[in-house]
Protein backbone atom coordinates (compact mmCIF):
# COMPACT_ATOMS: atom_id res chain seq x y z
CA UNK A 1 0.00 0.00 0.00
CA UNK A 2 2.84 2.38 0.80
CA UNK A 3 3.94 1.98 -2.73
CA UNK A 4 1.32 3.33 -4.51
CA UNK A 5 0.70 6.65 -2.28
CA UNK A 6 4.36 7.04 -2.53
CA UNK A 7 3.74 7.01 -6.30
CA UNK A 8 0.49 8.55 -6.09
CA UNK A 9 2.38 11.63 -4.01
CA UNK A 10 4.91 12.08 -6.78
CA UNK A 11 2.22 12.32 -9.21
CA UNK A 12 0.38 14.74 -7.23
CA UNK A 13 3.12 16.77 -6.33
CA UNK A 14 4.30 16.96 -9.86
CA UNK A 15 1.11 18.12 -11.13
CA UNK A 16 1.61 21.28 -8.80
CA UNK A 17 5.10 21.49 -9.82
CA UNK A 18 3.76 21.52 -13.39
CA UNK A 19 1.45 24.37 -12.19
CA UNK A 20 4.31 26.23 -11.31
CA UNK A 21 6.28 25.74 -14.35
CA UNK A 22 2.77 26.88 -16.49
CA UNK A 23 3.01 30.00 -14.66
CA UNK A 24 6.73 31.13 -15.23
CA UNK A 25 6.32 30.32 -19.05
CA UNK A 26 2.82 32.53 -18.85
CA UNK A 27 5.30 35.47 -16.97
CA UNK A 28 3.13 35.31 -13.70
CA UNK A 29 3.99 36.87 -10.41
CA UNK A 30 6.25 34.57 -8.64
CA UNK A 31 5.11 35.93 -5.77
CA UNK A 32 1.64 36.16 -5.88
CA UNK A 33 1.76 32.31 -7.64
CA UNK A 34 3.40 31.53 -4.12
CA UNK A 35 1.02 32.99 -2.16
CA UNK A 36 -1.88 31.29 -4.27
CA UNK A 37 -0.54 27.92 -3.36
CA UNK A 38 0.17 28.83 0.33
CA UNK A 39 -3.25 30.09 0.46
CA UNK A 40 -5.09 27.13 -0.89
CA UNK A 41 -2.75 24.40 0.75
CA UNK A 42 -3.71 26.10 4.12
CA UNK A 43 -7.43 25.58 3.11
CA UNK A 44 -6.41 22.42 1.78
CA UNK A 45 -4.87 21.39 5.29
CA UNK A 46 -7.35 23.13 7.26
CA UNK A 47 -10.28 21.48 5.62
CA UNK A 48 -8.14 18.07 6.52
CA UNK A 49 -7.25 18.74 10.16
CA UNK A 50 -10.85 19.65 11.12
CA UNK A 51 -12.51 16.13 9.03
CA UNK A 52 -9.54 13.80 10.66
CA UNK A 53 -10.32 15.77 14.17
CA UNK A 54 -6.47 16.02 14.30
CA UNK A 55 -6.43 19.86 15.68
CA UNK A 56 -3.63 20.27 18.07
CA UNK A 57 -1.78 22.87 19.28
CA UNK A 58 0.69 21.50 21.38
CA UNK A 59 4.13 23.10 21.24
CA UNK A 60 5.84 20.94 19.52
CA UNK A 61 3.44 20.54 16.74
CA UNK A 62 3.98 24.09 16.35
CA UNK A 63 7.31 24.44 16.55
CA UNK A 64 7.33 21.44 13.63
CA UNK A 65 5.09 23.10 11.47
CA UNK A 66 7.59 26.12 11.84
CA UNK A 67 10.41 24.94 11.02
CA UNK A 68 8.69 22.86 7.84
CA UNK A 69 7.27 26.14 6.84
CA UNK A 70 10.62 27.92 7.18
CA UNK A 71 12.05 24.75 5.08
CA UNK A 72 9.82 25.09 2.50
CA UNK A 73 9.04 29.02 1.91
CA UNK A 74 12.66 29.98 2.10
CA UNK A 75 13.60 27.02 0.44
CA UNK A 76 11.52 27.89 -2.76
CA UNK A 77 12.95 31.28 -2.71
CA UNK A 78 16.54 30.71 -2.32
CA UNK A 79 15.97 28.29 -5.11
CA UNK A 80 14.99 30.86 -7.64
CA UNK A 81 17.66 33.01 -6.46
CA UNK A 82 19.87 30.25 -6.89
CA UNK A 83 18.60 30.55 -10.86
CA UNK A 84 19.44 33.82 -11.29
CA UNK A 85 23.35 32.97 -10.55
CA UNK A 86 23.78 29.78 -11.79
CA UNK A 87 21.94 27.20 -14.72
CA UNK A 88 18.86 25.33 -13.74
CA UNK A 89 20.80 22.15 -14.87
CA UNK A 90 23.53 22.23 -11.86
CA UNK A 91 20.43 23.97 -9.54
CA UNK A 92 17.74 21.56 -9.93
CA UNK A 93 20.14 18.47 -9.48
CA UNK A 94 22.01 19.64 -6.67
CA UNK A 95 18.73 20.80 -4.71
CA UNK A 96 17.08 17.24 -5.04
CA UNK A 97 19.55 15.39 -3.83
CA UNK A 98 17.97 16.49 -0.94
CA UNK A 99 16.60 12.81 -0.58
CA UNK A 100 19.91 11.56 0.30
CA UNK A 101 19.87 13.29 3.53
CA UNK A 102 16.29 12.22 4.36
CA UNK A 103 17.28 8.03 3.03
CA UNK A 104 20.82 8.72 5.38
CA UNK A 105 18.17 10.00 8.38
CA UNK A 106 15.97 6.77 8.08
CA UNK A 107 18.55 4.30 8.24
CA UNK A 108 21.34 5.83 10.58
CA UNK A 109 18.91 7.35 13.13
CA UNK A 110 15.93 5.10 12.34
CA UNK A 111 17.27 1.98 12.24
CA UNK A 112 16.09 1.02 8.46
CA UNK A 113 17.36 -1.33 6.28
CA UNK A 114 16.49 -2.34 2.68
CA UNK A 115 17.26 -4.94 0.33
CA UNK A 116 20.21 -5.08 -2.06
CA UNK A 117 17.57 -4.60 -4.79
CA UNK A 118 16.11 -1.95 -2.84
CA UNK A 119 19.31 -0.20 -2.72
CA UNK A 120 19.81 -0.47 -6.59
CA UNK A 121 16.22 0.80 -6.79
CA UNK A 122 16.85 3.51 -4.68
CA UNK A 123 20.20 4.77 -6.60
CA UNK A 124 18.59 4.78 -10.01
CA UNK A 125 15.59 7.00 -8.77
CA UNK A 126 18.55 9.56 -7.35
CA UNK A 127 20.23 9.22 -10.46
CA UNK A 128 17.69 9.10 -12.38
CA UNK A 129 16.54 12.73 -10.45
CA UNK A 130 19.77 13.88 -10.91
CA UNK A 131 20.04 13.20 -14.62
CA UNK A 132 16.33 14.18 -15.45
CA UNK A 133 17.27 18.58 -15.52
CA UNK A 134 20.50 18.15 -17.45
CA UNK A 135 20.42 20.23 -20.77
CA UNK A 136 23.58 19.68 -22.93
CA UNK A 137 23.13 22.95 -24.85
CA UNK A 138 22.85 24.86 -21.45
CA UNK A 139 26.16 26.92 -20.68
CA UNK A 140 27.25 25.08 -17.19
CA UNK A 141 29.47 27.81 -15.66
CA UNK A 142 28.97 29.54 -12.64
CA UNK A 143 28.23 32.87 -13.10
CA UNK A 144 28.39 33.91 -9.63
CA UNK A 145 29.95 32.52 -6.42
CA UNK A 146 26.43 33.17 -3.98
CA UNK A 147 25.10 30.45 -6.67
CA UNK A 148 26.59 27.97 -4.00
CA UNK A 149 25.38 29.95 -0.79
CA UNK A 150 22.23 29.90 -2.45
CA UNK A 151 21.74 26.42 -3.64
CA UNK A 152 23.33 24.36 -0.67
CA UNK A 153 20.63 26.18 2.01
CA UNK A 154 18.35 25.63 -0.29
CA UNK A 155 18.80 21.79 0.01
CA UNK A 156 19.17 22.08 3.54
CA UNK A 157 15.83 23.75 3.71
CA UNK A 158 13.84 21.21 1.64
CA UNK A 159 14.87 19.03 3.65
CA UNK A 160 13.74 20.13 6.54
CA UNK A 161 10.63 19.94 4.99
CA UNK A 162 10.94 16.13 3.78
CA UNK A 163 13.26 14.91 6.71
CA UNK A 164 11.09 16.96 9.08
CA UNK A 165 7.79 14.75 8.29
CA UNK A 166 10.22 11.89 9.28
CA UNK A 167 11.31 13.14 12.39
CA UNK A 168 7.20 13.74 12.83
CA UNK A 169 6.08 10.92 12.39
CA UNK A 170 8.63 9.16 14.54
CA UNK A 171 7.44 11.31 17.40
CA UNK A 172 3.98 10.08 16.43
CA UNK A 173 2.89 14.11 16.03
CA UNK A 174 0.09 14.48 13.92
CA UNK A 175 1.69 15.53 10.25
CA UNK A 176 -1.65 16.89 9.18
CA UNK A 177 -1.67 19.53 11.46
CA UNK A 178 2.43 20.42 11.04
CA UNK A 179 1.60 20.38 7.53
CA UNK A 180 -1.99 22.99 7.97
CA UNK A 181 0.65 25.33 10.60
CA UNK A 182 3.70 25.45 7.79
CA UNK A 183 1.64 26.36 4.83
CA UNK A 184 -0.02 28.63 6.87
CA UNK A 185 3.68 29.83 7.37
CA UNK A 186 4.00 30.23 4.04
CA UNK A 187 0.78 32.02 3.10
CA UNK A 188 1.76 34.94 5.52
CA UNK A 189 5.02 34.94 4.84
CA UNK A 190 3.84 35.85 0.79
CA UNK A 191 1.29 38.08 2.06
CA UNK A 192 4.42 40.46 3.45
CA UNK A 193 5.97 40.29 0.70
CA UNK A 194 3.50 41.16 -1.45
CA UNK A 195 2.91 44.17 0.46
CA UNK A 196 6.18 45.14 1.32
CA UNK A 197 6.47 45.36 -3.00
CA UNK A 198 3.03 46.80 -3.02
CA UNK A 199 4.60 50.08 -4.93
CA UNK A 200 6.51 47.97 -7.44
CA UNK A 201 5.23 48.01 -11.58
CA UNK A 202 3.41 44.84 -11.34
CA UNK A 203 0.60 44.53 -13.89
CA UNK A 204 -2.48 43.40 -12.78
CA UNK A 205 -2.75 40.38 -15.57
CA UNK A 206 1.09 39.35 -14.19
CA UNK A 207 -0.65 39.20 -10.80
CA UNK A 208 -3.84 37.16 -11.80
CA UNK A 209 -1.28 34.48 -13.69
CA UNK A 210 0.44 34.38 -10.56
CA UNK A 211 -2.36 33.95 -8.48
CA UNK A 212 -4.51 31.77 -10.47
CA UNK A 213 -1.96 29.12 -11.19
CA UNK A 214 -0.77 29.71 -7.51
CA UNK A 215 -4.16 28.58 -6.41
CA UNK A 216 -4.28 25.30 -8.60
CA UNK A 217 -0.96 24.55 -7.53
CA UNK A 218 -1.43 25.07 -3.83
CA UNK A 219 -4.33 22.71 -4.27
CA UNK A 220 -2.45 19.47 -5.80
CA UNK A 221 0.59 20.44 -3.61
CA UNK A 222 -1.81 20.27 -0.26
CA UNK A 223 -2.60 16.52 -1.93
CA UNK A 224 0.75 15.04 -2.85
CA UNK A 225 2.11 16.61 0.94
CA UNK A 226 -0.59 15.12 2.76
CA UNK A 227 -0.30 11.44 0.70
CA UNK A 228 3.57 11.85 1.48
CA UNK A 229 2.86 12.10 4.94
CA UNK A 230 0.79 9.06 5.12
CA UNK A 231 3.06 6.99 2.71
CA UNK A 232 5.57 7.41 5.67
CA UNK A 233 3.68 6.59 8.18
CA UNK A 234 2.99 2.84 6.25
CA UNK A 235 6.67 2.66 4.75
CA UNK A 236 10.45 2.95 4.67
CA UNK A 237 10.80 6.76 4.60
CA UNK A 238 14.70 5.16 2.87
CA UNK A 239 12.50 4.22 -0.10
CA UNK A 240 9.14 6.33 0.10
CA UNK A 241 11.58 9.57 -0.14
CA UNK A 242 13.48 8.65 -3.32
CA UNK A 243 9.93 7.71 -4.82
CA UNK A 244 8.21 11.14 -3.69
CA UNK A 245 11.37 12.59 -5.56
CA UNK A 246 10.83 11.46 -8.74
CA UNK A 247 7.89 13.88 -8.82
CA UNK A 248 10.07 16.41 -11.40
CA UNK A 249 10.11 13.53 -13.72
CA UNK A 250 6.11 14.55 -13.91
CA UNK A 251 7.16 17.97 -14.15
CA UNK A 252 8.99 16.59 -17.71
CA UNK A 253 7.20 14.63 -19.15
CA UNK A 254 3.53 16.97 -18.64
CA UNK A 255 6.01 19.48 -19.84
CA UNK A 256 7.05 17.45 -22.76
CA UNK A 257 3.40 16.93 -23.61
CA UNK A 258 1.85 20.31 -23.08
CA UNK A 259 4.94 22.61 -24.36
CA UNK A 260 6.20 20.17 -26.93
CA UNK A 261 9.22 20.16 -25.43
CA UNK A 262 11.63 17.58 -27.15
CA UNK A 263 12.75 14.84 -25.36
CA UNK A 264 16.60 14.82 -25.00
CA UNK A 265 18.55 11.63 -24.58
CA UNK A 266 19.64 11.98 -20.98
CA UNK A 267 15.74 12.87 -20.59
CA UNK A 268 14.77 9.77 -22.02
CA UNK A 269 18.06 7.28 -20.10
CA UNK A 270 16.15 9.24 -16.74
CA UNK A 271 12.91 8.16 -17.38
CA UNK A 272 14.44 4.48 -18.23
CA UNK A 273 16.42 4.62 -14.82
CA UNK A 274 12.89 5.79 -12.86
CA UNK A 275 10.76 2.53 -14.35
CA UNK A 276 13.63 0.03 -13.44
CA UNK A 277 14.46 1.26 -9.95
CA UNK A 278 10.74 1.64 -9.35
CA UNK A 279 10.67 -2.15 -10.25
CA UNK A 280 13.71 -2.68 -8.44
CA UNK A 281 11.87 -1.65 -5.04
CA UNK A 282 8.99 -3.69 -6.13
CA UNK A 283 11.01 -7.07 -6.44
Amino acid sequence: MWFILALLSSLTFGLAGFMMKASSANRGSTDHLLWGLYFSGSLGFLGWVIYTQTWNLQFFVLLAGFIIGFGSAVGNLLFMKALDHGPASLTSPVVNSNVVLTVGLSMLFYGETISLTEWMGVILLIIAVIVLPIDPNEDLRIRNTRWYLFVLTATFLFFLRNGGLKITEEMHLSNAMILFVSYLFGFIWFTIEILRKKNRNVSLKTKQIGLVWGIGSGIFSFAGMQIYAIALEKGPASLVSPIFSTNSLVVAILSIWVYRERLSLLQTISLILLIVGLICIRL
